[in-house]
């Protein structure tokens, strides 16, 4: 039971490392338009997020004079921040929704 868990959450990470690839959120945003302060924020408070929510892969990242400095960073932070953590929430909900099914 405990090996089928700890699989199907190794198999999300890799998952999500290979959708990602090798380019950032924020070099990803920076390509679709947005500016580099929002982007960064954005970033960072997606990491952020996802760390609140328990991902073991992400880190809160926060640059906290750039935060209450720049407010494009702040709001791409705080965006970032709300979007990752209910995504990762939503998708560890359907993890264990999965498991629960197939017992």
């Amino acid at each position: 039971m405990r090996k089928h868990i700890l699989l199907t959450f190794i198999s999300f990470g890799l998952a999500s490392l290979i959708v990602s690839g090798c380019a950032s959120t924020a070099e990803i945003m920076q390509q679709q338009g947005y500016g580099p302060n929002y982007s960064q924020g954005y970033g960072d408070g997606c990491a952020s997020g996802k760390n609140a929510a328990g991902s073991l892969f992400d880190q809160f990242t926060k640059d906290v004079n750039r935060y209450q400095r720049n407010s494009k960073y702040a709001m791409g932070w705080r965006d970032g921040y709300a979007t990752c953590k209910s995504q990762w929430k939503e998708e560890m909900k359907q993890i264990r929704a999965y498991q629960k099914k197939k017992k």
